[in-house]
């Protein structure tokens, strides 16, 4: 079969249906609304929905990198205090738990980064996201109410 794959979003078309999605991308006005077209309520819905995931994605980053930093912290607490045992002679300990102690903001730092990026790709010249996300899902319904005999809408 000499049919082309095109992926979108996680699901794979193939043939003119991926065709017809290019010519719709490469027009010059995309027939799916923007978010400037909806109205205002919407686009406050929208933005709370967005900032409500941000806020989400950010409290499970600092949760993590701050159990971390305390399972750091409290290591270093029982090498040197020793907690119903004798305090370490061993250094080797007193570095892990420094690394567990400080490495976990590194990895919030890249979190962080990431879900700001995600939630404004503008900053690096990226799409506006919610536009983006409004045509797939408009070319998803396409597709989803064609006929796949003559290709019709149903």
């Amino acid at each position: 079969m000499a049919a082309k794959e095109a992926a979108l979003g996680g699901i794979c078309y193939i043939g003119p249906e991926k065709r017809q999605l290019d010519a719709f991308r490469m027009q010059e006005r995309h027939p799916a609304a923007t978010v400037g077209d909806l109205p205002e309520e919407v686009r406050l819905y929208i933005a709370r929905l967005e900032l409500e995931n941000y806020d989400f994605k950010q409290e499970q980053a600092v949760g993590g990198n701050t159990i971390a930093s305390l399972l750091g912290a409290v290591t270093l607490g029982v090498c040197y205090f020793g907690v119903h045992i004798q305090p370490v002679d061993s250094i080797w300990l007193y570095f892990i738990g420094l690394f567990l102690m400080i490495s976990p903001w590194f990895h919030y730092r890249w979190a962080w980064n990431r879900n700001a990026d995600a939630l404004f790709p503008q900053r690096h010249g990226g799409p506006n996201l919610t536009d983006e996300n409004i045509r797939k899902e408009w070319e998803l319904e396409f597709l989803a109410s064609r006929d796949p005999q003559d290709g019709s809408k149903l």
